[in-house]
């Protein structure tokens, strides 16, 4: 709910003196979650802007699917899916967990919080280590003749550590981590089922996990006549498509799993299934098939929706349509043709009709 427009307007609006009165009446958030909203005003707009973009790329990834991300202005954002602890749902909890630990770590870098900053630890570790190697510091340049910035994966550049220097600033994927734990996992009150709450935070982390496994490492050349004869590197985060698309993988691949009550933990559900690690998706119901309208299953069904005519593949109407046809919508649409450039400095055009198909399922 804290990524939908009217949230955002609404928390916007709000005077500092009402900040506290707004916060405790989000009955969508828990206890804990509203002492937090009311400590911490800034973060809350960092991370409402985090969970925007959660819902952005969860539409994008699955756009051409027959469940489609779609969203209600309600309290229940996503719908009844959320209620089934499906592999649609893991992907919505590990996406927005791993929102917020974006969202914070660039705002953190960019100034916009006052608890934190740039990320000093990478840079202090490796100061420690060059000290007890007796290796002197290359100094910092502040003005170069030339430079080239190169971004490449941290922990293929890691072992080549020798020969460059920590600086710039590091985005703060720890406070961003603790942020995202501490208030996403904050949802998770004892009052829920003991396996809904183990779940949740298991997919809670494989999010936080995802962002980790994608910082990169930037790097600045710094030299005379093109040289590289100082770099200066700090680790970024990646875009979030990066993350979204990792995680549409391990959708892919999600496990089903049951609580072992006597050990409490989660195990797969069929023996024969590869066990699982902290940063897989798992999940408890089987989805359903999306192609029929049910909303007690959170399922609005692909009637109306648009597809094209290729063969089993994504947005197609083979897949979305579920055996039921398509309709054809003829349209007659006017667009620009036979353009030309004339001096200076113009370009004319003809309108010219042209006829249009457009599939929709039955």
């Amino acid at each position: 709910s804290l990524g939908l427009p009217a949230f955002q307007l609404w928390s916007l609006q709000q005077p500092s003196f009402e900040h506290q009165q707004f916060c405790y009446s989000l009955t969508f958030l828990s206890n804990e979650q509203k002492h937090y909203c009311h400590t911490n005003p800034k973060m809350m707009r960092v991370i409402s802007r985090g969970v925007a973009m959660a819902i952005d790329e969860c539409q994008y990834q699955f756009r051409n699917q027959r469940w489609n991300c779609t969203i209600f202005n309600s309290s229940e954002v996503f719908g009844k899916i959320v209620l089934r602890k499906t592999p649609e749902t893991a992907f919505i909890y590990a996406l927005t967990s791993a929102a917020v630990v974006h969202a914070v770590g660039k705002a953190c870098a960019k100034g916009e919080l006052s608890q934190c900053g740039c990320d000093k630890q990478q840079q202090q570790t490796q100061i420690n280590q060059q000290r007890q190697q007796r290796m002197p510091l290359l100094p910092i340049k502040q003005s170069t003749i030339s430079s080239q910035t190169l971004t490449t994966d941290l922990y293929s550049e890691n072992s080549e550590s020798v020969g460059w220097e920590w600086g710039g600033c590091s985005h703060d994927i720890k406070y961003g981590r603790n942020v995202s734990k501490t208030f996403v996992d904050g949802q998770e009150s004892i009052n829920k089922r003991k396996i809904v709450r183990i779940v949740n935070i298991h997919n809670n982390e494989a999010g936080r996990q995802a962002v980790e496994r994608n910082v990169q490492l930037t790097c600045k050349c710094h030299g005379v006549s093109g040289s590289c004869t100082l770099r200066v590197c700090w680790r970024t985060l990646p875009d979030f498509r990066i993350v979204g698309s990792e995680l549409r993988l391990k959708y892919q691949s999600a496990t089903q799993v049951r609580l072992n009550r006597r050990l409490n933990i989660l195990k797969p559900r069929k023996r024969l299934v590869k066990l699982f690690n902290v940063s897989d998706l798992v999940y408890v119901h089987q989805s359903p098939s999306f192609c029929e309208k049910n909303l007690r299953l959170g399922s609005l069904g692909t009637q109306g929706r648009p597809c094209n005519l290729t063969v089993n593949e994504p947005g197609s109407c083979s897949v979305l349509c579920c055996d039921r046809g398509y309709e054809i919508v003829v349209k007659t649409i006017e667009q620009d043709c036979e353009c030309q450039f004339h001096w200076c400095c113009e370009v004319r055009c003809r309108k010219c009709l042209r006829r249009v198909e457009q599939y929709f399922c039955k």
